[in-house]
């Protein structure tokens, strides 16, 4: 409505009427005051309250009207049922002390009349989650000739209070007709035969089934993500898909090759009983990166945008809620990199709480604790860069296999292949489903070991030893490959070992202290202003400690401190390592010696510089870059 109303138009009786139309009694109380303050201004607000008050006694008095022909209306079929619900069957309903009709719900006690609302309303279903074990009802209303449906927990349909909460969805309760209404609704379950099943809010395993490619467990939408599970289901032609992705297969890239294993695999991650894992292909801009997200999605899904598909700047309670949804299923997250504007440690804690697997306990506001969303799939994402770098702590790192996009476009005609799968999607997930179901998670369990021992074979033979958490992942995707080439695509490309043991890291990559020792070593080559390295060292600024031999380097604490706190690794922790690594001297019962420093004497950490340089820092061995000849300057001696 308006603001901008005459004073004519806001004094009738059909503008009134449509005052009364809202049937949030909240949003419609709000609209009355609105144009109370408007009519104020008028000069004529006295007028425009009786025109309210007016209209609220008619239809109070309409009411009473309804009630009384509810009452003296008999049912069709027999005294105290409903059948006229749906259009296509009869089906009746026995409603005991209740008078159901298309005016309403009423209950005649005497020559009293208790209302339970004012259009019919039956329970269709009760669902029991698998997953929470809380208990839900389908309720479905006849208003205007159209049915209307929504499932609700048995706590809100239980309190009066809660129950008009429904109303926002349109639910026909009012805090006027809760309380009757509940005890309609408590009568019709008694009396009735309700169907009832096992739901789940969850997409994946459901023992031996898979939801949603089974009957046996009812997927209840309620509480998810409405554009996300709209979007898995099968659409178009499922040959066109295969032909497609095989076109694509063949073509040398091996980065759609990669994406479709990370997706088919995902839901081989549960039944493995192993953690979530992210997939990441990097590279420059422009080179198909989006496409082939698009393509690992269609396995599932609409690919198109505003569906599948996660946009990176979402809020992690969101990427919870959408992990909690999927379960089992792939998250696909479009260029992650705008996640990187996070501090380090925000990064690291995204990822380690996207790999656990587990969101976070929250409390509502009574003090209980709050459903926690659960997950175990495959994350799959975008970027310019390597998601993991050397600033991470090993535990991150061990949850991510980058994967560097070659160089030249991944495919010649993107948009036809956008265009392609956008309309023809959802068959290979399910099919998939099928495949795992008939060979059985015996099979698949062998299948990943033998690849786990490949994958540790070839590193061994490279002479660079692998580590495990970094091994489970690709030995994951290597089988859902191979199953996919031997079920489904049947074009004998398979995955390149070669090209895979790039994105795994080695145990000297991923050691957390490996990397904190390696920050300390460069900060102290580039901070030696810093250090009292007798001629060297300028005077000026702090002291972070003394070379105190061609070997050792003494670090006063609050200096550790400082490189600690900038690579993010635990100081203590780091100590404890260099003691057992032989890496740091220090008097008995100490960490610690007394060095003499220009400022003073002061206990200071002295630690072994890797015994492979030099005191100037160079390698051990290594002949010049250049002959001395061909430096266009002389070194002096």
């Amino acid at each position: 409505m308006s603001e901008t109303i005459t004073k004519e138009e806001l004094l009738s009786a059909d503008f009134v009427s449509d005052l009364f139309l809202e049937e949030d009694p909240t949003v419609r109380q709000e609209n009355i005051g609105k144009y109370q303050l408007i009519a104020k201004g008028y000069g004529c607000k006295g007028q425009f309250d009786a025109l309210v008050k007016a209209h609220k006694q008619m239809i109070r008095e309409e009411r009473k009207r309804q009630e009384e022909q509810a009452a003296s209306n008999p049912m069709q079929i027999v005294s105290n049922t409903y059948d006229s619900f749906y259009e296509d069957d009869i089906v009746s309903f026995a409603t005991g002390p209740w008078k159901v009709t298309d005016n309403g719900i009423v209950c005649q006690n005497g020559k009293s009349f208790s209302v339970a609302g004012y259009y019919p309303v039956i329970i269709r279903k009760i669902l029991t989650d698998r997953n929470t074990g809380d208990e839900k009802l389908e309720l479905a209303w006849k208003k205007r000739n159209t049915v209307r449906t929504l499932t609700a927990l048995r706590s809100v349909i239980s309190s009066s209070t809660k129950i008009v909460e429904l109303s926002r969805y349109g639910f026909p309760v009012t805090t006027e007709t809760a309380s009757n209404l509940i005890k309609y609704l408590s009568d019709f379950e008694a009396l009735n035969n309700i169907e009832t099943r096992v739901s789940s809010s969850k997409f994946g395993w459901a023992g031996e089934d898979f939801i949603p490619y089974t009957d046996e467990v009812f997927f209840d939408s309620a509480n998810s993500i409405k554009s996300l599970t709209e979007s898995i289901h099968e659409e178009g032609d499922y040959d066109t898909w295969l032909d497609l992705t095989r076109q694509i297969r063949s073509s040398g890239r091996k980065e759609p090759l990669i994406c479709l294993a990370a997706s088919f695999g995902s839901v081989l991650i549960y039944p493995l009983k192993v953690l979530p894992f992210i997939t990441n292909m990097y590279g420059t801009t422009g080179s198909g990166k989006t496409v082939t997200l698009m393509l690992a999605s269609s396995v599932w899904a609409n690919p198109s945008e505003g569906g599948y598909i996660s946009e990176s700047n979402s809020t992690i309670n969101a990427l919870e809620m959408k992990l909690d949804t999927l379960n089992h299923l792939p998250l696909m997250v479009d260029d992650m990199s705008k996640l990187r504007s996070d501090n380090r440690g925000g990064l690291m804690d995204l990822i380690y709480g996207l790999c656990s697997g587990r969101g976070k306990g929250r409390l509502s506001r009574n003090g209980e604790i709050r459903y926690v969303p659960t997950w175990g799939n495959s994350i799959i994402t975008n970027m310019e860069r390597p998601l993991s770098d050397d600033s991470m702590r090993g535990g991150a790192m061990n949850r991510i296999l980058d994967f560097e996009v070659e160089p030249g476009d991944i495919y010649q005609d993107g948009n036809h292949v956008v265009t392609v799968l956008s309309e023809n999607f959802g068959f290979a997930g399910h099919t998939f489903v099928k495949i795992i179901q008939e060979v059985g998670v015996d099979t698949v369990r062998k299948i990943t070991t033998k690849y786990r021992d490949m994958i540790k074979d070839y590193a061994d033979r490279m002479g660079d030893e692998r580590e495990d958490k970094q091994i489970t992942p690709l030995a994951v995707m290597l089988t859902a490959d191979f199953l996919t080439e031997k079920y489904i695509f049947q074009d004998g490309i398979r995955l390149d070992m070669d090209y895979c043991m790039k994105a795994v890291k080695s145990r000297k990559q991923v050691s957390e202290m490996e990397r904190a020792y390696k920050h300390f070593v460069d900060a102290y080559y580039m901070n030696q202003s810093r250090f009292d390295n007798g001629s060297d060292f300028d005077g000026y600024g702090d002291c972070w400690g003394k070379r105190v031999s061609e070997f050792y380097v003494a670090v006063v604490p609050t200096a550790l401190e400082k490189i600690a706190d900038l690579h993010n690794f635990n100081k203590s922790q780091f100590i404890e390592w260099l003691k057992v690594t032989d890496r740091l001297s220090c008097d008995p019962g100490r960490n610690q010696k007394m060095v003499q420093l220009r400022s003073g004497r002061k206990r200071c950490y002295v630690i072994r510089i890797d015994e492979t340089m030099d005191p100037d820092g160079f390698i051990k061995g290594e002949p010049d870059l250049l002959p001395d000849e061909e430096l266009p300057f002389e070194i002096p001696r």
